[in-house]
C-alpha cells in the first residue's frame, strides 16, 4: 500500500503540473488572442480602447474597473456598429451567478442595456430572484446617467407592452422558452389572415410585436462547437452574429471589448 500511496501522490502532482501549465497557456492565449484579431483595425481609433481594457485584471480594484469601462463605453459608442441586444448563452453546467452579474455589469457600461442570459438547462431561470436582487444592487453604482435607468429582468420573452425600452431588460431563457408566443405568432395570423396573405413580411411583423428586438450579437462562453445554440429559439437568431469566448469563469473585459470591435467591424450580407 506505501508504494501505491507514493504512486498516487506522484501521479496527482504530474496531473495537477500540466493542467497549471494549460491553464497558464490558455490565459496567456487569451491575452494574446484580441489583439491579434484586431490587428486589421484602425490606430488608435479602436486599437487603443483594446489596449485600454487589457489592463482590467479580475481582482482589481472595482471603482477603477467601473471608471475604465465608462471611459471604454463612450469609445465604442464612436463605433459605426454597436450591437442593441447582445444574447449571452453558457454552455458550462455550473454557472456562478456572481460572475453573471459582473458580465451584466461590463455590457451596460459599455452601452448594451438589452441583454439576453441562457443556459440549456434552466439554472439562471431557477435563481431569477437572486439575479434581480443582486442586479438591482449593482444599478445603485451607476454612474453618467445610468443610475436612472431602471433595470428589468423578465422570465423568458415577455411582450413589449411589458417592458421599456428605456430600461436596462435583462430576459433570463432556457430552452422551453420562446415556443408559447411562437404559438401564440401563429395563432394570430392564421386568425387574421387567409393563406394567401401571409408571407415573410407579415410573420415578422407579428413576431416584432410579441418578441424583443432580435440579437445582433449572441456570444458562446465556454463554447467548444462554433454556432452551438442548445435549444436557443432558431426564429429569434436569424440575423445573429455568434462569436465565441471563453467560459464565464475566466472572461475578461478584454475579450467583451474585443468582440465588439469585431462585431462593429464587419459587414453583414443579408441573403435574398
Amino acid at each position: 500500500m506505501g508504494v501505491l500511496n507514493v504512486l498516487y501522490v506522484i501521479l496527482h502532482f504530474i496531473i495537477t503540473y500540466i493542467h497549471n501549465i494549460h491553464v497558464a497557456f490558455s490565459e496567456l492565449i487569451d491575452r494574446i488572442k484580441p489583439v491579434v484579431k484586431d490587428r486589421t483595425y484602425l490606430w488608435p481609433a479602436d486599437c487603443h480602447v483594446l489596449l485600454n481594457a487589457t489592463t482590467v485584471k479580475l481582482g482589481a480594484n472595482i471603482k477603477d474597473e467601473r471608471l475604465l469601462l465608462q471611459t471604454i463605453g463612450s469609445d465604442l459608442k464612436l463605433l459605426q456598429k454597436l450591437p442593441i441586444h447582445v444574447a449571452c448563452l453558457f454552455t458550462e453546467k455550473d454557472v456562478n451567478i456572481d460572475r453573471i452579474i459582473t458580465i451584466v455589469e461590463w455590457f451596460v457600461s459599455m452601452g448594451v442595456y438589452c441583454i439576453s442570459l441562457y443556459d440549456h438547462e434552466g439554472f439562471l431561470t431557477s435563481c431569477r430572484d437572486e439575479i434581480k436582487i443582486k442586479l438591482k444592487g449593482v444599478a445603485a453604482n451607476f454612474r453618467n446617467g445610468l443610475k436612472s435607468k431602471s433595470v428589468a429582468v423578465h422570465k423568458g420573452f415577455v411582450t413589449k407592452e411589458f417592458y421599456n425600452l428605456d430600461s436596462i431588460n435583462i430576459f433570463i431563457m432556457n430552452q422551453h422558452d420562446g415556443k408559447p408566443m411562437f404559438a401564440q405568432v401563429t395563432r394570430q395570423i392564421v386568425g387574421e389572415l387567409s393563406y394567401c396573405q401571409i408571407d415573410q413580411g407579415v410573420v415578422e411583423n407579428t413576431m416584432n410585436q410579441f418578441y424583443p428586438k432580435d440579437p445582433e450579437l449572441m456570444l458562446q462562453f465556454g463554447s467548444l462547437l462554433s454556432n452551438t445554440t442548445l435549444g436557443y429559439s432558431p426564429w429569434h437568431l436569424r440575423l445573429t452574429q455568434m462569436m465565441r469566448v471563453p467560459n464565464h469563469m475566466r472572461i475578461r473585459v478584454d475579450h467583451l471589448v474585443s468582440t465588439m470591435l469585431e462585431y462593429g467591424s464587419c459587414q453583414q450580407r443579408y441573403g435574398k
